[in-house]
């Protein structure tokens, strides 16, 4: 316990400053992995693309007489229905490349000016050689991150290198030669205070539009050649690892400790050239491979109990060693992580192969070199590991000459094209930066010479043709996925390019290739997903439902393919002849039940939309589910809020929709959905102001002749025919002015409700009211003689007598003979009291 909480001995300020590095290393290797498991969806997200449909539902009916049954189109034997529409949303997984986020940028800067942060410090303790050796290399790296282009106080020349390099060059310097004394925490200090500093001045002095993003692209690449190279000094730590296992008294194998070390070593260095053949697509085979990602955290943890023996003769570990080591493995592992993150996979790749070549080539001199220096002791049971770097034979020295030579002829080999990859990978990273900044054709070019140079680099295709589809290029965008495809395959790519070939028309081809990519991917719910989308623009429903099935199995986003699945049955369903018809499948009502998609449970708008078609075409009892919809600032709906809230208003008839569906088409941006909002208001206001219900339609019918109003023209006779029946009103239980008003707004058209509603108001001296709602009433009743007659009566209770006359007139036309003539009686004994009336106040 004491040798790995070697730190236990420090000073409190050295133990605290070092726990704090060891901590953000460990944060930094996190990322590192999460990043990695989490592999190309750190830059390239699922967006459901919507596709709004339509199915025929039945709202209503009612019996009706035979003068009626004539004249409707919607009639069965002795009925009337009201056929409306429910909408379903089909969804489509599209893969989108996202900007880089501006928090990565701070964060890689975060990471790296820590590690620098340690470095200088470190630095500025070694020897007077190795201190203008290593600072000669800082400045070197700094020199090649381009500081012009941050534009420091609008200037583009080198103004940033000068500044930083005299400034940390003086600062250094002047600790180096005079305060060698000088704490180490209080070195970390000095430097952590003079870059954070500088930052501050670049910050608010660049003139770069996104400066954090812009420095992190510059320095990727002299950030990779420093990481390279302690990848290169970590390639023997797992082999020293077995060392110690075989070696040490509690964990070791006594006098067959080298049988188990050229074990374990061969094993090792074995597996890692098969990985080597991996990597290099040299060998498809399937073996169980470790990723050069987890070898590199395996070995940096290993390093830093290893990293004190192996530079004790030239290094002290606890003043300089532990800070440059952790320093050097934060700024790695942040640059690792960076890369991953933006799948950067010719960047990736340089790591990947840097992993492999040390752990190929030095690894394996590193066991030679164990094996020649220390076979005696090994043959005698003795503790290896404590004078493994004490070289009594072969020197370290020589292992790692031999070794980088080897790594030097395996580059060679492979005719250098690491390198090109990270001169690729560092394109990559500058067509990253100017598409942020929304320079289309410069990011475009940047992309394009990185392909030039890393043929077939999944990045570089795939940003390209982004890039594309954002242009509405889907002819380019589909050349360019199917380069994406040639060297790593992706279930992005395959859909982007199913996508693109969709919208060129080409069916069929869009077919082949998702089920090409199924065969490479056969768990992957998206592509299954677009695959089942496919099949349900055929008549081929059985496909269309295996797919959806398996998408709601396998995909991460289940409930996209449930919405499908709620979107296929509302299909199914479809009433034919009054009927659900599901003759081609076989199933029935009871199967969609067992599915248990019309749970209700809250998941989003197009779930919740599919879901309440469903119900309303099966005639299930269910609740609905409140989901906020995403309104724009402009409350521009999409066609899932539109789905959900028209869906949710016909489906629950809950009045207080009318007022947002009027909110909604009053705001001026929902030409598309106009007519459908104008019959989805008047919908959720018909149970509560049938009156205003039939207003809103007859303006839409009155406004409009073509075919788009013909579901608000069929909704309209439909509520008048159904409203010309005689209510069940008790006018006895009308007592207050609310009731009234409440009765004549259910039973606009009741002659009943409308006489005593009149008689009500005219005692309470308001027969301008009452006016008012024989008035309305008459709008949609022009053909009714007993409108008519209470109409022309409280005409003459207001003195228009004119107005009479004419209704009068109107009644003539519109009733027989021996009623007009028994109505005329009462009409000419009501103006001539008129008529006193007048006499009397002249």
């Amino acid at each position: 316990m004491r040798f790995l909480l070697f730190w236990q001995h420090w000073s409190r300020s050295e133990r605290f400053l070092y726990l704090t590095a060891l901590g953000l290393l460990t944060f930094s290797l996190v990322c590192l992995l999460f990043f990695h498991y989490r592999g190309i969806e750190n830059s390239i997200e699922w967006k459901v693309l919507s596709e709004l449909d339509e199915v025929p539902v039945k709202l209503d009916s009612l019996k009706v007489s035979g003068q009626q049954l004539a004249d409707s189109s919607q009639r069965s034997a002795e009925s009337l229905f009201l056929l409306g529409k429910t909408y379903i949303l089909k969804e489509q997984f599209v893969p989108v490349q996202i900007d880089v986020p501006e928090w990565l940028g701070w964060g890689y800067l975060g990471g790296v000016l820590a590690g620098f942060v340690l470095l200088l410090a470190a630095i500025s303790g070694l020897p007077r050689r190795w201190y203008i050796g290593a600072m000669m290399l800082v400045i070197t790296l700094f020199s090649l991150s381009h500081f012009e282009v941050l534009q420091l106080f609008g200037t583009d020349n080198s103004t940033g290198f000068v500044v930083v390099a005299a400034v940390l060059g003086i600062v250094s310097y002047y600790i180096h030669a005079f305060r060698e004394n000088m704490p180490m925490v209080q070195r970390i200090f000095l430097f952590a205070g003079v870059i954070g500093t500088l930052v501050g001045v670049f910050y608010f002095g660049s003139k770069a539009p996104v400066s954090a993003l812009t420095v992190t692209t510059y320095s990727l690449l002299p950030m990779l050649m420093l990481s390279v190279g302690f990848i290169g000094w970590l390639a023997i730590e797992i082999v020293a690892g077995f060392v110690y296992v075989v070696t040490n008294p509690r964990t070791g194998f006594g006098k067959t400790s080298l049988l188990n070390f050229l074990f374990l070593s061969v094993l090792y260095i074995f597996s890692t050239y098969l990985l080597y053949l991996k990597v290099t697509r040299q060998s498809d085979a399937a073996f169980w491979y470790i990723s050069p990602v987890v070898i590199y955290t395996i070995s940096l943890v290993l390093g830093i109990w290893s990293f004190a023996r192996r530079t004790e003769a030239f290094l002290p570990f606890r003043e300089i060693g532990a800070w440059l080591y952790v320093g050097l493995g934060l700024v790695t592992t942040t640059v690792m992580s960076f890369a991953l993150f933006t799948h950067n996979n010719s960047f990736i790749e340089v790591f990947e192969d840097a992993v492999v070549y040390s752990q190929l080539c030095i690894g394996t001199l590193f066991v030679v070199y164990v094996g020649l220096n220390f076979w005696p002791l090994f043959k005698q049971g003795k503790a290896v590991y404590k004078v493994v770097y004490k070289p009594m034979r072969f020197l370290q020295s020589q292992a790692w000459l031999i070794g980088g030579m080897a790594w030097v002829a395996i580059l060679a080999f492979n005719r250098f094209y690491t390198i090109d990859q990270a001169q690729a990978g560092y394109y990559n990273g500058l067509g990253d930066l100017h598409t942020v900044t929304r320079e289309w054709t410069v990011a475009s070019g940047y992309y394009q010479q990185a392909l030039d140079i890393d043929y077939q680099n999944h990045k570089s295709a795939f940003a390209l043709a982004s890039l594309a589809l954002r242009q509405g290029d889907q002819a380019t965008a589909g050349s360019f996925f199917q380069q994406a495809l040639q060297k790593d395959p992706t279930p992005q790519a395959y859909v982007g390019l199913g996508q693109a070939l969709l919208n060129e028309n080409l069916f069929f081809d869009a077919v082949f290739n998702l089920r090409k990519g199924l065969k490479t991917f056969p768990d992957n719910g998206e592509i299954q997903n677009n695959l089942g989308y496919l099949y349900s623009r055929t008549a081929i429903a059985d496909s269309t439902y295996y797919y959806f099935e398996l998408a709601r199995q396998n995909a991460k986003n289940r409930d996209v393919a449930e919405s499908n699945l709620l979107a296929f049955w509302a299909k199914a369903l479809t009433i034919s002849s009054g009927k659900g018809s599901l003759a081609s499948l076989g199933l029935t009502k009871k199967d969609v039940e067992e599915t248990q998609l019309l749970e209700n449970k809250a998941v989003n708008l197009s779930h919740e939309a599919n879901r309440l078609a469903v119900a309303q075409l099966t005639n299930t009892r269910t609740e609905a589910v409140k989901v906020a919809p995403d309104f724009a600032k402009d409350s521009a709906l999409s066609v899932n809020n539109f789905a959900y809230l028209y869906n949710l208003g016909q489906f629950t008839k809950d009045t207080n929709q009318a007022i947002l569906f009027k909110k909604l088409i009053n705001t001026g941006n929902n030409g598309n959905f106009y007519h459908e909002l104008q019959v989805a208001q008047a919908y959720a206001e018909y149970p509560r102001n049938k009156l205003t219900a039939l207003d809103i339609l007859a303006s839409e019918t009155v406004a409009d002749t073509s075919q788009k109003v013909a579901m608000a023209r069929q909704m309209l006779d439909f509520w008048l025919i159904k409203e010309a029946r005689p209510s069940l009103v008790n006018l006895a239980t009308l007592k207050t002015t609310a009731d009234f008003w409440t009765a004549v707004r259910q039973h606009p058209f009741d002659t009943g409700v409308l006489t005593a509603a009149t008689q009500y108001f005219n005692a309470q001296k308001n027969p301008k009211a009452a006016y008012d709602i024989l008035l309305n009433a008459l709008r949609f009743r022009r053909s009714a003689p007993d409108l008519q007659k209470l109409y022309v009566l409280q005409c003459l209770k207001l003195y228009l007598t004119d107005f009479a006359e004419e209704g009068l007139q109107d009644l003539a036309q519109m009733t027989t003979t021996t009623d007009y003539q028994a109505f005329l009686k009462t009409y000419q004994a009501q103006r001539a009291l008129i008529e006193k009336e007048r006499e009397s106040f002249k």
